[in-house]
Protein backbone atom coordinates (compact mmCIF):
# COMPACT_ATOMS: atom_id res chain seq x y z
CA UNK A 1 0.00 0.00 0.00
CA UNK A 2 0.83 3.12 -1.25
CA UNK A 3 2.20 5.66 1.35
CA UNK A 4 0.34 9.38 0.88
CA UNK A 5 2.89 12.24 1.59
CA UNK A 6 1.44 15.23 2.39
CA UNK A 7 2.54 18.47 1.80
CA UNK A 8 5.08 20.39 4.03
CA UNK A 9 3.48 23.54 5.42
CA UNK A 10 5.43 26.88 4.68
CA UNK A 11 6.07 29.00 7.69
CA UNK A 12 4.26 32.06 7.81
CA UNK A 13 6.08 35.36 8.13
CA UNK A 14 4.73 38.28 9.98
CA UNK A 15 3.01 40.85 7.57
CA UNK A 16 5.28 43.79 7.37
CA UNK A 17 4.26 46.79 8.99
CA UNK A 18 2.74 49.47 5.96
CA UNK A 19 5.44 52.59 5.65
CA UNK A 20 3.34 55.61 6.26
CA UNK A 21 3.64 58.25 3.23
CA UNK A 22 6.83 60.43 2.99
CA UNK A 23 4.48 63.35 2.51
CA UNK A 24 2.73 62.48 5.96
CA UNK A 25 5.68 63.37 7.87
CA UNK A 26 6.02 66.51 6.13
CA UNK A 27 2.59 67.37 6.79
CA UNK A 28 3.10 67.27 9.85
CA UNK A 29 6.46 68.97 10.22
CA UNK A 30 4.73 72.27 8.56
CA UNK A 31 1.73 71.94 11.04
CA UNK A 32 4.27 71.98 14.04
CA UNK A 33 5.82 75.25 12.45
CA UNK A 34 2.70 77.03 11.40
CA UNK A 35 1.79 76.26 15.51
CA UNK A 36 4.86 77.72 16.24
CA UNK A 37 4.83 80.60 13.96
CA UNK A 38 1.29 81.79 14.92
CA UNK A 39 2.15 81.72 18.89
CA UNK A 40 5.27 83.74 18.31
CA UNK A 41 3.16 86.49 16.29
CA UNK A 42 0.57 86.18 19.17
CA UNK A 43 3.04 86.70 21.73
CA UNK A 44 4.70 89.34 19.66
CA UNK A 45 0.60 91.08 19.65
CA UNK A 46 0.77 90.72 23.31
CA UNK A 47 3.97 92.58 24.18
CA UNK A 48 3.41 95.17 21.57
CA UNK A 49 0.01 95.60 22.99
CA UNK A 50 0.94 95.90 26.64
CA UNK A 51 4.05 98.51 26.07
CA UNK A 52 1.72 100.59 24.14
CA UNK A 53 -0.81 100.22 27.48
CA UNK A 54 2.08 100.98 29.73
CA UNK A 55 2.91 104.33 27.64
CA UNK A 56 -1.06 105.51 27.55
CA UNK A 57 -1.16 104.89 31.91
CA UNK A 58 2.17 106.44 31.74
CA UNK A 59 1.17 109.37 30.03
CA UNK A 60 -1.92 109.91 32.18
CA UNK A 61 0.23 109.95 34.78
CA UNK A 62 2.21 112.67 34.02
CA UNK A 63 -0.30 114.61 32.78
CA UNK A 64 -2.35 114.71 35.91
CA UNK A 65 1.11 115.44 38.12
CA UNK A 66 1.99 118.01 35.47
CA UNK A 67 -1.80 119.54 36.51
CA UNK A 68 -1.00 119.32 40.33
CA UNK A 69 2.28 121.12 39.47
CA UNK A 70 -0.15 123.97 37.42
CA UNK A 71 -2.26 124.50 40.59
CA UNK A 72 0.12 124.89 42.69
CA UNK A 73 0.21 121.69 44.59
CA UNK A 74 4.18 121.02 44.03
CA UNK A 75 4.54 118.08 47.04
CA UNK A 76 1.58 116.17 44.71
CA UNK A 77 3.37 116.57 41.78
CA UNK A 78 6.26 115.39 43.05
CA UNK A 79 5.11 112.28 44.74
CA UNK A 80 3.44 111.31 41.67
CA UNK A 81 6.52 112.13 39.13
CA UNK A 82 8.65 109.75 41.26
CA UNK A 83 5.96 107.22 41.59
CA UNK A 84 5.88 107.39 37.90
CA UNK A 85 9.07 107.19 37.09
CA UNK A 86 9.35 103.65 39.55
CA UNK A 87 6.16 101.87 38.45
CA UNK A 88 6.62 102.92 34.25
CA UNK A 89 10.12 103.01 33.95
CA UNK A 90 11.94 103.05 30.30
CA UNK A 91 8.65 105.12 28.92
CA UNK A 92 8.89 108.03 27.18
CA UNK A 93 6.39 109.94 29.94
CA UNK A 94 9.06 108.31 32.88
CA UNK A 95 11.70 110.09 31.00
CA UNK A 96 9.97 113.51 30.73
CA UNK A 97 9.29 112.90 34.35
CA UNK A 98 12.81 113.09 35.32
CA UNK A 99 13.03 116.74 33.58
CA UNK A 100 9.55 118.12 35.33
CA UNK A 101 10.71 116.64 39.02
CA UNK A 102 13.86 118.33 38.88
CA UNK A 103 12.36 121.18 37.65
CA UNK A 104 9.82 121.38 40.59
CA UNK A 105 12.92 120.66 42.79
CA UNK A 106 14.49 124.10 41.82
CA UNK A 107 11.47 125.91 42.20
CA UNK A 108 11.56 124.89 45.25
CA UNK A 109 15.50 125.86 45.97
CA UNK A 110 16.34 122.46 45.88
CA UNK A 111 18.88 123.24 42.86
CA UNK A 112 21.82 121.15 44.59
CA UNK A 113 19.27 118.10 44.50
CA UNK A 114 18.02 118.81 40.91
CA UNK A 115 21.57 118.93 39.86
CA UNK A 116 22.41 114.98 41.66
CA UNK A 117 19.19 113.46 40.36
CA UNK A 118 19.73 114.91 36.88
CA UNK A 119 23.67 113.45 36.75
CA UNK A 120 21.83 110.37 38.13
CA UNK A 121 19.77 109.77 35.07
CA UNK A 122 21.89 111.00 32.65
CA UNK A 123 24.42 107.99 34.30
CA UNK A 124 21.96 105.74 32.65
CA UNK A 125 22.31 106.69 29.35
CA UNK A 126 19.09 107.90 28.26
CA UNK A 127 17.74 107.99 24.58
CA UNK A 128 18.98 110.67 22.32
CA UNK A 129 16.26 113.39 22.61
CA UNK A 130 16.99 113.39 26.36
CA UNK A 131 20.11 114.54 26.51
CA UNK A 132 19.74 117.82 25.57
CA UNK A 133 17.12 119.01 28.11
CA UNK A 134 18.50 117.22 30.70
CA UNK A 135 22.36 118.42 30.52
CA UNK A 136 20.85 122.08 29.71
CA UNK A 137 18.56 121.79 32.79
CA UNK A 138 21.41 120.26 35.06
CA UNK A 139 23.84 123.25 33.89
CA UNK A 140 21.38 125.80 35.11
CA UNK A 141 21.11 123.63 38.70
CA UNK A 142 25.09 123.86 39.25
CA UNK A 143 24.19 127.70 37.76
CA UNK A 144 22.03 128.60 40.70
CA UNK A 145 24.28 126.67 43.07
CA UNK A 146 27.46 129.11 41.67
CA UNK A 147 29.21 126.12 40.63
CA UNK A 148 29.98 127.58 36.94
CA UNK A 149 32.84 125.75 35.51
CA UNK A 150 30.49 122.54 36.06
CA UNK A 151 27.59 124.72 34.89
CA UNK A 152 29.49 126.02 31.45
CA UNK A 153 30.44 122.22 30.58
CA UNK A 154 26.55 121.16 31.58
CA UNK A 155 25.41 123.93 28.93
CA UNK A 156 28.31 122.99 26.56
CA UNK A 157 26.95 119.56 26.68
CA UNK A 158 23.50 120.30 25.95
CA UNK A 159 24.65 122.22 22.84
CA UNK A 160 26.24 119.30 21.60
CA UNK A 161 23.09 116.66 21.57
CA UNK A 162 20.95 119.32 20.57
CA UNK A 163 19.29 118.84 17.15
CA UNK A 164 18.38 122.15 16.39
CA UNK A 165 20.52 125.28 15.26
CA UNK A 166 18.74 127.71 17.92
CA UNK A 167 18.92 125.87 20.78
CA UNK A 168 22.42 124.90 19.98
CA UNK A 169 23.31 128.46 20.16
CA UNK A 170 21.13 129.18 23.07
CA UNK A 171 23.16 126.53 25.22
CA UNK A 172 26.10 128.36 24.14
CA UNK A 173 25.26 131.52 25.39
CA UNK A 174 24.66 129.92 28.83
CA UNK A 175 27.87 128.15 28.80
CA UNK A 176 29.60 131.45 27.55
CA UNK A 177 27.53 133.77 30.84
CA UNK A 178 28.66 130.47 33.09
CA UNK A 179 32.28 130.17 31.68
CA UNK A 180 32.56 134.13 32.29
CA UNK A 181 31.12 134.30 35.48
CA UNK A 182 33.67 131.34 36.44
CA UNK A 183 36.75 133.89 35.29
CA UNK A 184 36.99 131.43 32.02
CA UNK A 185 37.19 134.40 30.13
CA UNK A 186 39.29 132.72 26.93
CA UNK A 187 36.38 129.99 27.62
CA UNK A 188 33.59 132.12 27.23
CA UNK A 189 35.41 133.88 24.26
CA UNK A 190 35.62 130.88 21.94
CA UNK A 191 31.96 129.94 22.70
CA UNK A 192 30.79 133.44 22.05
CA UNK A 193 33.04 133.55 18.93
CA UNK A 194 31.26 129.73 18.00
CA UNK A 195 27.74 131.50 17.87
CA UNK A 196 28.95 134.33 15.93
CA UNK A 197 30.76 132.38 13.17
CA UNK A 198 28.29 129.28 12.84
CA UNK A 199 24.96 130.40 14.21
CA UNK A 200 24.35 133.94 12.36
CA UNK A 201 21.01 133.35 11.90
CA UNK A 202 19.77 132.49 15.62
CA UNK A 203 18.60 135.00 17.67
CA UNK A 204 21.57 134.25 20.11
CA UNK A 205 23.71 136.00 17.11
CA UNK A 206 23.40 139.45 18.24
CA UNK A 207 24.11 138.95 21.76
CA UNK A 208 26.56 136.96 21.50
CA UNK A 209 28.40 139.92 19.78
CA UNK A 210 27.58 142.13 22.23
CA UNK A 211 29.17 139.98 24.71
CA UNK A 212 32.13 139.27 22.89
CA UNK A 213 32.88 142.49 22.50
CA UNK A 214 32.98 143.14 25.91
CA UNK A 215 35.59 140.67 26.53
CA UNK A 216 37.59 141.76 23.74
CA UNK A 217 37.53 145.24 23.72
CA UNK A 218 35.77 145.60 20.97
CA UNK A 219 37.78 142.89 19.08
CA UNK A 220 35.35 139.96 17.62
Amino acid sequence: MATTVEPTSQPQTSATPARRPWYGDRQRLLLGGLILLVLALIAGWFVLASGQRKEQFAARSLSQARAAAEAGNLPLASSELQRLITTYKGTDAAHEAVITLNQIRMVNGQSELAAVGLREYLATKPPEQYLSPANGLLGAALENAKRWIDAANAYSQASNAASVPYLKATYLLDAGRAYKEGGRIEDAVRVYRTIVQKYADTPSFTEAQVRLAELTAGKL
